[in-house]
């Protein structure tokens, strides 16, 4: 379960890899089975290869696209943007979804262990995603998407 999981995290192995190509295999597990709501991927085209553990981060992504898709109750949009910044080398990734929202109250606590806004959650989704971000001497943030939805904001090193 997902405990477990949380519990013995496998150190990071950081190998040089497409960053840009995880994100798109990980669009194209929802795509085909949320007919309604709009995936849109929007990238730069100089975004490097550098180290990162593809699974760690595949699983970050999942976990933000999972929480994205349980917010649109009907009819939505998630735009998944990826950029480069080149004088801070950074790599910065955007989910942001046009969904419920998340509360100041619920912000504060989103990325502690077992906080969940779900029935079925565990509250371990976003810590996972914390630790495994920080694993990569990154930070991940959380804010409002005028006028409605939820923005997230992960920016790591690009170290090549």
């Amino acid at each position: 379960n997902e405990f477990s999981n949380f519990a013995r995290m496998p150190a990071s192995i950081l190998v040089r890899d497409n960053i840009k190509k995880i994100i798109q295999d990980a669009i194209l597990l929802y795509k085909d089975t949320y007919k309604n709501i709009t995936f849109e991927f929007i990238d730069s085209d100089d975004i490097p290869k550098f180290k990162l553990d593809r699974e760690q981060i595949k699983r970050v992504m999942i976990n933000l696209l999972d929480n994205a898709v349980a917010a649109i109750p009907d009819k939505g949009k998630i735009n998944i943007k990826l950029f480069y910044d080149k004088a801070l080398r950074v790599v910065r990734i955007e989910v942001v979804d046009t969904g419920t929202g998340i509360s100041n109250e619920d912000k504060e606590k989103l990325f502690e262990p077992y906080f969940s806004t779900k029935k079925s959650g565990t509250g371990l989704g976003l810590a996972i995603v914390s630790s495994i971000v920080t694993d990569h001497n990154g930070s991940i943030r959380v804010e409002d998407n005028t006028p409605h939805g939820t923005k997230f904001t992960i920016e790591v090193p690009a170290r090549v």
